[in-house]
């Protein structure tokens, strides 16, 4: 019974998942121009952390989603090995 709604809620999710990334628009918008110039009489920053982080939620945001998941699921599946049986 477990894996039955094991699998229904898998299958929810995955539909939830495909859903969303059809109705996304990918590309359709124009895209914003960022600029991380120092206004005059500021300092120039030191990192590019910023470029960074526009990047990674702009141009790099399915790839970035899709890592989290393999991430989680590679968590998941090291605390489930890592366990330990409770005897009977």
């Amino acid at each position: 019974m477990v894996k039955v709604k094991t699998a229904i809620l898998t299958l929810i999710f995955l539909a939830t998942l495909l859903v969303l990334i059809a109705a996304t628009p990918w590309g359709s918008e124009e895209k914003g121009s960022y600029s991380f110039e120092p206004r005059e009489g500021a300092r120039a920053p030191e990192s590019g952390i910023g470029e960074v982080g526009v990047e990674i939620f702009t141009v790099y945001l399915f790839p970035f989603e899709v890592l989290s998941l393999v991430l989680l699921a590679a968590l998941i599946g090291a605390i489930y090995v890592a366990r330990k049986e409770l005897p009977r």
